[in-house]
């Protein structure tokens, strides 16, 4: 399983945003610069989460992106949704038209299941979570 640029740079970006202890907005620039992330690919990732509902954007001095919730309320699923939509491993599990066999293989079952157990762990892991781990690895980092 491969995720999309698309999608690593979301989570990348949403994780520098709940990063910010201080709650200020962040504008684009900053989080390119700080995600080592191309500004024009990143606009175009920001409108994504703004529309899913995940960030809300300003306009003007002062302006930029910031979570629309805490950063405990957002998670892995939700942002995989806003960006690839449903979660599917193989055509024939994207709907009843792709197979002729829909839901009567032992594929399609096996992947079903793998596919339920990922979900969950999306929806479990927040940014939160991920904020916790990468706080964690500097500090072993600097021990």
């Amino acid at each position: 399983m491969r995720f999309s640029r698309g999608f690593d740079y979301a989570v990348r970006s949403l994780v520098f945003l709940a990063a910010r202890s201080d709650g200020a907005s962040a504008d684009l620039a900053s989080i390119a610069r700080a995600q080592k992330l191309p500004r024009s690919y990143l606009a175009k990732v920001m409108r994504n989460l703004v529309r899913g509902g995940i960030v809300t954007s300003n306009y003007g001095r002062g302006g930029g992106y910031l979570l629309k919730r805490p950063p405990g309320e957002i998670n892995l699923l939700e942002i995989y949704e806003v960006m690839e939509g449903k979660m599917f491993f193989v055509e024939c599990m994207k709907d009843e038209k792709g197979c002729d066999l829909y839901g009567g293989c032992s594929q399609y079952r096996e992947l079903e299941r793998v596919k339920r157990k990922v979900e969950n762990t999306f929806r479990e892991t927040t940014l939160s979570s991920m904020l916790f781990s990468e706080s964690s690895k500097e500090k072993g980092d600097k021990q």
